[in-house]
């Protein structure tokens, strides 16, 4: 036998004593199924359990499973012929591959060094994928610490509820340093439970194996909707996802994450409020977002777009009629934007290299103020439709073409500069171009020039303008032409693309006046606040809080994994609020800031989440539960002209103010039975399916909360008539 040959022989000798090891641990291991009814530990010392019946964790019972903790679940091999008859409830009769359907809750904490294991039981059948963690409406809060989660697809509870996920969540969920590895879809939502809270923060998500080719889905590593009528809050941030695609909707932060590899990076089919400090490689759509009029805002902020020089990168789309601002990202695609949405397109760098023909820089239809950008090496640097509000102080260099093709609307691009593109014009709206106060290097024959004071340039003075043109720094240089040449003062935000002054006598004569370009000549910088924040009762820091000036939507920054962030402001007085799920908000009044000058804070948020501990194998937590149920659900009228009736039963573990309402599915409060301060104890009160007007309600699923205090809970009842 020669070296190589030794050598493979010990590789596969190593290999099959390892396999051996398995069969014989899963010989021994603790087969587990059925109904949970009281708080359940499972640990390590018992590995590996093997789930070879649907796990049920019953309402107000914990699964707690302690670190490395190891769980095989029994699968089948899953793809677009099987899953109806391997994924899905039939009848009585269990699917094939398991699952856990969680009415309680499950706390799964591992650490760093010894994780807990969730994948299948056929570890050598590829495809093969287990059910779910179904975290249902009912559920109470659930963690996840330290988990790897392998193989998960879909389950089928009847023909209209199909859930998919490794985590399938339709309640409150924290979801922390975890991986997900060929799961269908990592962590997924699908009309959740009002009032429902995900955080989702320091994950891993990858497609290894991949999915069955027979599978028409391919699935997603997020996959969040939810309606928008509901008061979600979910914080998505420092998480890695490769080769998969999210999609996420109502009211959802998505912050500081990393996408690589093609398909779709963020498409939000309803409103995400934040896109901030993201970075994108290689994803052939980073960002597509969508709303309609009536909601509040998306805020795509901070975020950078990179991809190889090949690939097809589609930038950041905005969809539909949402309102939108985008502004200080470094995108490498385009901008590109519906006639009907409107906001705000301001301090990015749009970019490509080198020049492709499928590539727009900026391609904005709406109703939109758009100033300093800059984009290079773009097919169409700017194209705007009649829409726009207005083009100010944008820089437009080495592009294909300078202006598309719906540039000429009569809205004046002013105080921007046009050089070094290949052409100015490709595919002009009429024979006029609408320009003041700009800087050009060509003109086009045969097309009229209507406004004043433009300046057309030669190649020997393009150096003179900026720092380092060739390099692509764009700051004015000293004596630039540029400089205190621009137009209407009245107009413009009062900031530059580095954030300071907008307007200022940059040739000292004596008078301010704004200069041409995205930079303002030695204008001084805004001042600056910088801060940290930590958790009031423990002192650690509190990551990835969104902090809004004067509560205004559009002036934000989020703190970093360590707490910390910085705002840059205009010389005043402030105030600052803090906001973040699983913590009361925060206002810090009063906070002042003065131009080039730096203002240091620092302050407290309080934790509204109960501290969970195991003793002696039982789940304690600071702060007892609220108790609810409601019986008979489903209800009925009981006899022939009566009112229908169900009694909601309620036990309060304090004293407190109580207050227990009705909504429909829609999210509508239909009445409120119960508004009073009330003692400890089991109390109960009867709903006789009539809305705060004393009139009958018709059939349908309808919403109990009760809130005691910072405590809630929700559930479901069904009337029928």
């Amino acid at each position: 036998m020669n070296k190589e040959d030794a050598s493979l022989f010990s590789v596969l000798l190593i290999l099959n004593f390892l396999f051996l090891i398995f069969i014989s641990s899963i010989a021994s291991a603790i087969e587990v199924g059925g109904h949970l009814t009281e708080d359940t530990v499972w640990s390590p010392e018992n590995n590996p359990y093997l789930v070879t019946g649907v796990i049920y964790v019953d309402d107000d019972v914990t699964l707690f499973i302690a670190p490395g903790t190891e769980i095989f679940i029994n699968s089948a091999l899953f793809n677009n012929d099987t899953y109806v008859q391997d994924f899905a409830f039939h009848g009585n009769e269990e699917p094939t591959a398991k699952m856990f359907w969680v009415d309680g809750r499950i706390i799964a904490q591992g650490t760093e060094q010894d994780s807990i294991l969730f994948t299948r039981i056929q570890q050598d059948s590829t495809y093969f994928k287990w059910g779910i963690i179904y975290l249902s409406e009912s559920a109470e809060l659930s963690r996840f610490k330290h988990c790897r989660f392998e193989h998960a697809s879909t389950i089928v509870i009847n023909l209209t509820f199909q859930l998919s996920g490794a985590l399938a969540v339709h309640n409150s969920v924290i979801v922390d340093k975890c991986y997900f590895i060929d799961n269908r879809y990592g962590i997924a939502t699908n009309y959740p439970a009002l009032d429902t809270k995900i955080e989702i923060i320091g994950n891993f998500f990858s497609i290894n194996e991949g999915i069955d080719p027979n599978t028409t889905d391919w699935g997603r590593a997020i996959h969040l909707h939810s309606l928008d009528y509901l008061t979600n809050r979910i914080w998505i941030a420092n998480n890695e996802f490769h080769n998969r695609f999210c999609s996420f909707g109502e009211l959802i932060s998505v912050v500081d994450n990393k996408f690589y590899g093609n398909g779709v990076g963020i498409k939000s089919d309803l409103l995400p409020n934040y896109i901030y400090d993201n970075y994108f490689y290689n994803v052939e759509n980073p960002i597509s977002a969508s709303a309609s009029e009536d909601e509040a805002g998306i805020y795509i902020r901070e975020n950078i777009i990179e991809a190889d020089s090949a690939f097809y990168c589609e930038g950041i789309k905005l969809n539909d009629y949402g309102y939108f601002e985008v502004s200080d990202n470094i995108v490498y695609g385009g901008i590109e934007s519906s006639i009907n949405s409107s906001g705000k397109v301001f301090n990015n760098i749009v970019h490509n290299t080198p020049i492709s023909n499928s590539y727009n820089g900026l391609e904005l239809g709406g109703y939109y103020m758009i100033f300093n950008n800059i984009v290079t090496k773009c097919y169409s640097g700017l194209t705007i439709g009649w829409r726009v509000l207005a083009v100010n102080n944008n820089v437009i260099i080495n592009n294909r073409h300078a202006l598309g093709n719906l540039s000429f609307s009569g809205i004046y691009h002013k105080n921007s500069i046009f050089i070094g593109n290949e052409e100015l014009v490709y595919w002009p709206f009429d024979d006029t171009l609408y320009i003041q106060n700009c800087l050009i290097d060509s003109v086009v024959e045969g097309y009229e020039i209507s406004g004043d004071n433009n300046f057309v340039i030669n190649e020997d003075q393009i150096n003179s303008i900026f720092i380092d043109y060739a390099d692509n720094d764009f700051h004015l240089c000293e004596n630039s032409m540029a400089i205190d040449a621009g137009f209407d003062t009245q107009d413009y935000y009062p900031f530059d693309l580095d954030y300071n002054h907008r307007i200022w006598d940059g040739d000292n004569n004596g008078t301010a006046v704004i200069d041409i370009g995205s930079y303002e000549y030695e204008a001084p910088q805004f001042g600056k606040i910088i801060g940290n924040i930590t958790e009031t009762d423990s002192g650690v820091p509190v990551n990835f809080v969104l902090l809004k000036i004067d509560n205004e939507p559009g002036i934000f920054t989020f703190a970093d994994s360590l707490g910390n962030f910085e705002f840059q402001l205009p010389g005043g007085t402030y105030d600052i609020h803090a906001e973040r799920i699983f913590y009361e908000n925060h206002v810090v009044i009063g906070v002042t800031v003065e131009d080039e000058h730096t203002t240091v804070i620092g302050f407290n948020m309080n934790s509204t989440l109960p501290q969970v501990k195991v003793d002696d194998g039982n789940i304690l937590t600071s702060l007892e539960k609220i108790k609810l149920s409601n019986y008979p659900n489903p209800f009925n009228p009981s006899g022939a002209g009566r009112s229908p009736e169900t009694t909601i039963t309620y036990q309060l573990p304090v004293d407190g103010k109580v207050e227990i309402s009705i909504f429909n599915i829609k999210g509508q409060k239909v009445t409120t039975l119960i508004s009073n301060q009330m003692q400890k104890g089991k109390h109960s009160v009867i709903w006789s399916g009539l809305d705060e007007h004393n009139k009958p309600v018709s059939s349908g699923i309808y919403l109990y909360k009760i809130t005691l205090g910072n405590q809630e809970s929700v559930k479901r009842m069904l009337l029928l008539k």
